[in-house]
């Protein structure tokens, strides 16, 4: 009787134990977030760290579904750091992945809880079990340096290195000569989407053209390094003394809490007038080409004494048929169908900022961008990629996004 009662006790206080166990496990929170630096400036770098926890170890790589918030880049970067901890006496296994985030956001910027599923085991020789989880939401303080609304892009960083060449070197010109400059910046802890443009306002007498920026970023061992080179040529028109005035690039030092600038110098033209035209007789057979020239004098004049108002006019007609919103979109499916991440994500960042509000995205969406982001700032950088996912879940979200403003209020307006 006494051992039977014995063995009843031994049993109860193994479940008991059992029980305890698999209770402590449970209160372990399975992932948590870690923010070193929550208040950052406008701008400026901000990072933080997913940490991931098993009780055995990790099986297959983890797989997180970015969110994505207005006026804000989220990359994950490098590779995730294994290690192991002890928790209330138990050891556990951890992977640590590194986030960072630029935001032209000021005041509280929160990055809301998404999910991450990766694989786990009981153990060392447990089986393997999938886990899907919510990543905590994670805020920043994010302060705007004094007069930053003025700046418009703010850049937030150290230095930035600038330089810009010339073919040929600005001087004596004549009417028709083409002129190229590239203007180069580069910078630390800075994308290169985050580099300013140059401006594009030119005086009378010259005309701009302005190719597509070349953009590239370095990571190495989660530091940036960003350069931004964009391409000018410049048309003579006129005869003169045409001046293009100095570019004055501006960042924010956040160490010593005071901006930094360098000054690209002007740059003058010399236009020599053209040719006197030779006067002939005028006889019967000259005269109708002096009616020409005088109608082509006479044109010219008109075009020049109303060329802003006909610019203006064609610029209104461009962007009725072609708003920011839809050439946007074009750029974003052109630079997906040409599996360029570059121009993609600076393409992508530009749709969104257009954006009236925070869009909505599907899942769909989210895992195409989110493989974008990895793409450009993880270890598989220099591998190439396929743009097919983020270009037909781009097309599909725009399907969806037409049929939502096409379809009609069922319920009619009661106040008139």
């Amino acid at each position: 009787m006494n051992r039977t009662a014995s063995q009843r006790f031994g049993l109860c206080l193994a479940c008991f134990l059992s029980l305890a166990a698999q209770t402590a496990t449970a209160e372990v929170d399975l992932v948590k977030t870690i923010v070193d630096q929550p208040q950052v400036w406008q701008g400026q770098r901000a990072s933080f760290v997913v940490q991931l926890r098993s009780p055995g170890p990790f099986a297959g790589a983890a797989s997180f579904t970015i969110p994505q918030v207005a006026r804000t880049v989220i990359v994950k970067i490098g590779t995730p750091v294994v290690s192991s901890e002890q928790i209330e006496g138990d050891t556990w296994f951890t992977q640590d992945h590194e986030f960072v985030l630029f935001t032209q956001q000021s005041g509280r910027v929160e990055v809301p809880e998404f999910e991450v599923r990766f694989g786990s085991r009981d153990g060392f020789t447990g089986p393997v079990s999938e886990q899907i989880q919510k990543v905590p939401p994670v805020t920043f303080d994010v302060q705007a340096p004094p007069g930053a609304d003025e700046l418009g892009f703010l850049v937030t960083t150290d230095q930035i290195q600038v330089s810009q060449s010339w073919d040929p070197q600005p001087g004596k010109a004549k009417v028709g000569d083409v002129y190229h400059r590239t203007i180069t910046q580069s910078a630390d802890q800075v994308t290169g989407m985050a580099l300013a443009p140059p401006p594009t306002t030119v005086p009378d007498g010259l005309r701009i053209y302005a190719d597509s920026p070349e953009v590239s970023d370095r990571t190495e061992r989660g530091a940036f390094s960003g350069t931004r080179r964009d391409r000018l040529t410049y048309v003579i028109q006129e005869p003169g003394t045409l001046t293009l005035p100095a570019i004055k690039y501006v960042w924010w030092n956040p160490k010593t809490k005071q901006y930094g600038s360098q000054t690209l110098p002007a740059a003058t033209f010399e236009v020599a007038p053209p040719p006197p035209v030779g006067s002939t007789p005028a006889t019967r057979s000259t005269f109708p080409w002096q009616i020409r020239i005088g109608l082509a004098v006479a044109a010219a004049a008109l075009l020049v004494w109303q060329r802003r108002r006909i610019q203006m006019a064609a610029r209104r007609w461009w962007q009725r048929l072609n708003p920011p919103t839809r050439a946007a979109r074009r750029a974003v499916l052109r630079a997906a169908a040409a599996n360029d991440p570059v121009a993609a994500e600076t393409a992508w960042l530009r749709w969104q900022n257009l954006q009236p509000q925070p869009v909505r995205t599907s899942a769909t969406l989210q895992q195409a961008v989110s493989e974008l982001h990895r793409q450009r700032y993880g270890g598989n950088a220099a591998g190439t990629w396929n743009g097919q996912p983020l270009q037909q879940a781009f097309r599909d979200h725009l399907t969806r996004q037409e049929r939502d403003i096409d379809q009609p209020d069922p319920l009619p307006q009661l106040n008139h």
